[in-house]
Formats: structure tokens, C-alpha cells, sequence
């Protein structure tokens, strides 16, 4: 075997080795490196502009149309205000902390489709800190409406002290947290809380116990199905119980009847009369 045969041979044996001992990568994709996360850049947004526990009335405001600018008074325009955001007792471990934003709609209109975030803060804000965003259906004019908002449970656990791991900071709450209603008074849509400052309400859970319809019976049906032990008894020994159960030592004795005793008498007579003959007659 030449020299070039020889080396055609160990490039072929090289590129068959080579092609047995790949193996394919782990199929991963964006979520595992980065997390499922939503992220609450929009939360982060409102804060630049309006900052936390702030409050600013636009008052009235001009407003294009076909004729021209028109002013629009405040109370056409309405707002939404954060009146009491609590916290449920932590009940399941593998969830995380819920709150409830009690919302009121200070507007002479009913507000559809607003959002609700609740942020979970240990430091500073970031865009991937804990946070969840719910939807409202309707809020009517002049009422206020509890909305619930259940933080990932990664929230429970942002930090490390000691050894001990510990959960977040601040809570950063948002209403109309995608900007999406024109408001009077915009600031008041972001409230920051301490965490050990939100109160914690214990949520009772009611039972609902349905009751199956008894249909009664009448009386008089039962008196005919059993008769009573007082009916199957005859009235003079009846009689006689009930003087017995009233205390009555003596039994209450009942006078003589005159017919009964003739009769009694004849029949003795009649009887005597009988064993007379027969003794006679040697029977």
C-alpha cells in the first residue's frame, strides 16, 4: 500500500470517528435562559413620569375636534383612585402572596378593561421583578370595586440574609397600569408600600349546606297505619293504668250490677241441680 492510499484510508477512518462521537445539544430555548417572566417595563414607565404616592389634577383640558380645540371639564373626564390595597393570610405554600386592590371610580361613566399590576420589590425595580397583571371587567360609576392579584411565589424568596432567605420589600401597585384611560389625575394610579406595613386579613371560607325538604305526616295517617297501646287496651283496665300512673294506690272498684249477680245465682242453681241427678243416678 502506497503512501496516498494509506492516507486516503486514515482521513476516512478520522471523519468516521469523528462522525460517532457527536452528540446533539441539550434543546433548550429562550425561556429557560431568561425565564418565564412577564416583565413590568410599563410599571417602570409610570414611575419615571409620576413617580409613587403622588397625586397631580390636571383640572380641564383641551381637547382636538372637527371644530376646533374644545376644553373638557374635569368632571367629564372621571379618574380612578387606589382607596386600600390589603393582604389575604398565606394559606398554600406553592402559591404566592395575593392582594386585594380595592379601586373606586370617581367618573360619572362606567370604566371597562382596565389592568392591575402588583410589582414585588427587594432593591430596586428592575424589569423582570415579580409582578402579575390582571384584567378588570367593569367598574360602574361612583362604585368601588376589589380587584385580586397573586404575585409568583418567586417573591417569597429575592434575598438572602445569613442564610435565611427572605422575601420582597416593597410592593409597587398600578392602576391602569398600560396607560390606556385619560384621567384627571393620573399620579394617583401608583402606590409603593412597605411590606411589613400592608395589613393581613384572614379570609373565611363559608360553607353552603343544602337542606333535602321532610315532607310531614299527618297524625291521623299514623293513628290508622299503628294504633296507639292506649286504644288496644280495654277502657276499664286502661282506666285502672291511668289511676295507677297518677299515684293512686288502689285500684278503683266498681259497683255491683243486680242482673249480672241473678244471673250468677241461676246458673249455680242450675248447676247444683245437675250434680244432684247424676249423683242419684249413680253416675
Amino acid at each position: 500500500m502506497n503512501r496516498q492510499t494509506l492516507t486516503k484510508v486514515l482521513m476516512t477512518t478520522s471523519f468516521i470517528v469523528c462522525m460517532t462521537m457527536q452528540s446533539d445539544a441539550q434543546q433548550i430555548n429562550a425561556s429557560h435562559l431568561f425565564g418565564n417572566h412577564s416583565y413590568c417595563g410599563h410599571v417602570i414607565d409610570l414611575i419615571s413620569q409620576h413617580g409613587v404616592n403622588n397625586t397631580f389634577n390636571r383640572g380641564s383640558t383641551f381637547h382636538s375636534s372637527p371644530f376646533g380645540h374644545v376644553v373638557i371639564p374635569d368632571c367629564e373626564i372621571g379618574d380612578l383612585q387606589i382607596v386600600e390595597v390589603h393582604q389575604h393570610e398565606h394559606l398554600d405554600s406553592a402559591c404566592g402572596p395575593t392582594f386585594a386592590v380595592v379601586i373606586q371610580n370617581q367618573s360619572t361613566r362606567s370604566v371597562c378593561g382596565f389592568h392591575v399590576t402588583a410589582v414585588a420589590v427587594f432593591g430596586h425595580i428592575c424589569p423582570t421583578s415579580p409582578n402579575a397583571t390582571v384584567k378588570t371587567d367593569k367598574i360602574e360609576a361612583g362604585e368601588s370595586l376589589e380587584v385580586l392579584v397573586t404575585l409568583p411565589i418567586e417573591a417569597l424568596a429575592m434575598g438572602n440574609r445569613n442564610g435565611q432567605v427572605i422575601g420582597f420589600q416593597r410592593l409597587v401597585v398600578a392602576i391602569d397600569s398600560f396607560d390606556e384611560l385619560m384621567e384627571s389625575d393620573e399620579a394617583n394610579n401608583l402606590k409603593a408600600f412597605d411590606a411589613a406595613s400592608i395589613p393581613v386579613v384572614s379570609v373565611s371560607v363559608t360553607t353552603t349546606v343544602e337542606t333535602e325538604s321532610v315532607s310531614t305526616i299527618q297524625s291521623g295517617s299514623v293513628q290508622n297505619a299503628q294504633p296507639s297501646a292506649v286504644n288496644a287496651i280495654p277502657q276499664s283496665e286502661a282506666s285502672q293504668i291511668d289511676s295507677v300512673q297518677n299515684g293512686q294506690n288502689e285500684l278503683p272498684h266498681s259497683e255491683p250490677d243486680v242482673d249480672s249477680l241473678r244471673s250468677a245465682i241461676k246458673m249455680l242453681d242450675t248447676n247444683n241441680a245437675t250434680s244432684d241427678v247424676a249423683a242419684a243416678n249413680g253416675i
